[in-house]
């Protein structure tokens, strides 16, 4: 009885995949809310007033937000938002063969960009844990981790700027209240896990 329970709720996925435009696919949890182009406008909008305000200024590239979705109930808090930039600011072999040295440069730049952006958001950032090279869904991947503050607790961020070769460069976010780290630290795995791309 016990086995036959284990293996429905196996059968049954709490997860849809989402294809997204420019050959993204991933798959997100079925109860999370996502948010519509006015709200989305909002987080642009107090992005680029934090960015202007702090003198970092946008790329010049074409920003293309392809979902950002937020966790249920809305008194929890995990985040994904992934974003695509044409044209893309390096290529594969580039963020392949970058240097320790360089990347010791890029993660001191990074932290000391996150002192001046985040508390212009109404936040701080509280821990940096640096920028490092990854491979996700088979292309190179620069990752940057980092712990902030938020107005019900610390919140832990993950940024995935994901160089696939071709015409553009992916960045997804992750995040989830320190807190909530039992609820959602193997969820964004699986969502980070799951991204396609063509």
């Amino acid at each position: 009885m016990l086995l036959a329970s284990a293996s429905s709720f196996a059968a049954e996925s709490y997860f849809s995949s989402v294809k997204l435009p420019r050959g993204v696919e991933v798959q997100v949890p079925k109860g999370w809310w996502l948010l519509g182009k006015d709200y989305n406008r909002i987080i642009q909008t107090s992005v680029e007033a934090a960015m202007d305000l702090s003198g970092i200024g946008l790329d010049d590239g074409e920003e293309v937000n392809l979902i950002a979705a937020n966790s249920m109930p809305r008194t929890t808090y995990a985040a994904l938002r992934i974003d695509s930039t044409i044209p893309p600011s390096a290529t594969p072999k580039e963020i392949i063969n970058i240097s320790k040295s360089e990347l010791r440069e890029l993660s001191s730049y990074m932290e000391q960009e996150f002192h001046k952006l985040l508390p212009l958001q109404g936040n701080r950032l509280l821990n940096f844990y640096g920028v490092h090279v990854e491979r996700i869904s088979g292309h190179p991947a620069l990752v940057t981790r980092y712990r902030r503050s938020g107005p019900k607790g610390p919140v832990i961020v993950e940024i995935n700027q994901i160089y696939p070769g071709g015409i553009h460069e992916l960045r997804m976010n992750l995040s989830y209240r320190e807190s909530e780290k039992a609820l959602w630290l193997a969820v964004v795995k699986k969502i980070r896990s799951t991204i396609k791309i063509k």
